[in-house]
């Protein structure tokens, strides 16, 4: 009967032991998500938007000029072929 006491404390020793290491691993995961939120929250408030202002009235001035029609010239252009005579 002894000997079954002590196999029984040694037991739940290790089911204790590895209870504690779930809730130790379980508090670490809440912390690590936790801190990534706020490392998240806290880019997204760094972030800056600049809004450029518009250019300033731009005045824009053209100039036309008007060129009298050139005279209407006909030229009359000849090609003189010179063909050789066949060998």
């Amino acid at each position: 009967m002894l000997r079954a006491q002590v196999a029984n404390k040694e037991y739940y020793a290790r089911k204790a032991a590895t209870l504690r290491a779930e809730i130790r691993i379980r508090g670490m995961k809440k912390y690590v998500c936790l801190l990534a939120g706020m490392a998240l929250l806290a880019a997204c408030e760094q972030k800056e938007t600049t809004v450029n202002n518009p250019p300033a009235e731009k005045k824009e001035s053209t100039t036309v000029i008007n060129q009298p029609p050139a005279a209407a010239t006909k030229e009359k252009t000849e090609v003189n072929v010179n063909t050789s005579p066949k060998p």
